[in-house]
């Protein structure tokens, strides 16, 4: 199977459907017209799609005409609250709602990969499972497919994403971090109004939870090892009824990231007790809420890398594969992860010849289109190769 030569003849369904998806964006749990153009898609190639009751993405199933394993391909489905200038014939024409991350890029290029794969079912040897995925952009959704079975027979998972920090024609997958965990907290400090003019009535909310802001940057650069990577951002900051009155009550709502995963495990206990005591400091209360949601991406497994580093070759060539610093970005891939070995990388789609250089999750993003028949075709050659592989053999 010439699979780089099936990927350049499904170049013009792929960039059709990429502009499809990109005119009609859904937000993250909202994706029901997407998700019914994706099963319309795939039965059209007689693939036999599974679809949800309680929420939306699919997932088509191509079994092989030879026995085998169980290989799954993955692609997101959301798009972002973002409003996207009208310079474009195929821009988006859901108002404040864009595809500013490139998951239309993700589901055009797994269902140029179904084409290929389900019109050459025969020859495989195994299942191949395409998870359209729904919610990548909110929390740790990927896991609701684990919980309804999705994944049971799942040997391996390959995903990927296209990433505007690479030249188009250039890919990376390489072993260990990949992106972070992302998390996040909410600290509600309490204290005493009063009026401005009389401070010492009350205690000052917005004080005390200024001094936890600076305090919760010590954990980072004192209690954390430094070659750990960790961040710490504080992103909301909402207190405070009117300039002449003491604030009783100030909210704080941030992010952790971070690789280590016994580290982030105890991490919160340690945020806790920090904003407790700084708060109480200024004579006020502190109540702490943390939530884990994606954790992080780590490619745990040398044989699954080899692979997808190899199918990268065959369609792109032999200087194609760059390495990529790791980032502090989040991806919930991790949550299907946890239940089967995976391998995650990037698909550079940046062409600054023309013009299309701007950064994920803006206005403005736009990717080279000439690299998504690659990208489809990278997703197929991943499943051959690995249920064709010695791992593979029961």
């Amino acid at each position: 199977m010439d699979i780089k030569t099936l990927a350049k003849e499904q170049e013009a369904y792929v960039i059709e459907q990429r502009r499809h998806f990109h005119m009609y964006p859904e937000l993250s749990k909202q994706e029901v017209r997407t998700t019914e153009h994706i099963v319309e898609e795939l039965r059209r190639m007689d693939v036999e799609v599974q679809t949800f009751t309680d929420c939306t993405g699919c997932v088509g199933i191509i079994r092989g005409g030879r026995p085998g394993r169980t290989v799954m391909l993955r692609a997101d489905m959301d798009a972002l609250p973002i409003r996207e200038p009208r310079d474009r014939p195929y821009a988006s024409r859901n108002p404040g709602v864009m595809h500013a991350c490139g998951h239309d890029c993700h589901m055009a290029m797994l269902l140029g990969a179904a084409k290929i794969l389900s019109a050459h079912r025969n020859g495989i040897s195994g299942t191949v499972r395409l998870l359209f995925q729904w919610a990548e952009e909110v929390g740790d959704n990927a896991v609701i497919y684990v919980e309804k079975g999705a994944l049971d027979d799942v040997d391996a998972i390959f995903g990927m994403h296209v990433w505007l920090a690479m030249e188009v024609g250039l890919a990376n997958f390489q072993d260990g971090e990949r992106m972070a965990s992302s998390d996040r907290f909410t600290i509600t400090v309490t204290g005493v109004s009063a009026h401005a003019a009389q401070p010492h009535k009350g205690k000052d909310a917005i004080v005390a939870a200024s001094a936890v802001v600076m305090a919760l940057q010590t954990l980072v650069t004192r209690v954390n090892d430094p070659l750990n990577a960790l961040v710490v951002s504080m992103g909301m900051m909402n207190g405070g009824r009117k300039q002449n009155i003491i604030a009783d009550r100030v909210e704080l709502v941030g992010t952790v990231r971070t690789f280590h995963r016994g580290f982030r495990a105890c991490f919160p206990s340690m945020m806790e007790s920090l904003a407790r005591n700084v708060a109480a400091g200024y004579g006020c209360g502190a109540e702490f809420h943390y939530e884990f949601f994606p954790a992080p991406v780590i490619n745990e497994h040398p044989e699954l890398t080899r692979i997808a580093r190899g199918a990268a070759v065959k369609m792109l060539g032999e200087n194609a594969l760059v390495p990529l610093q790791k980032t502090m970005g989040a991806e919930n891939f991790s949550g299907l992860m946890r239940k089967s070995p995976g391998v995650y990388g990037f698909l550079g789609a940046r062409n600054e010849a023309k013009g299309l250089v701007s950064t994920h999750h803006n206005p403005e993003f736009a990717i080279d289109e000439d690299v998504l028949h690659s990208g489809a075709g990278i997703y197929a050659q991943f499943a051959v190769d690995y249920l064709n592989s010695v791992l593979a053999v029961r």
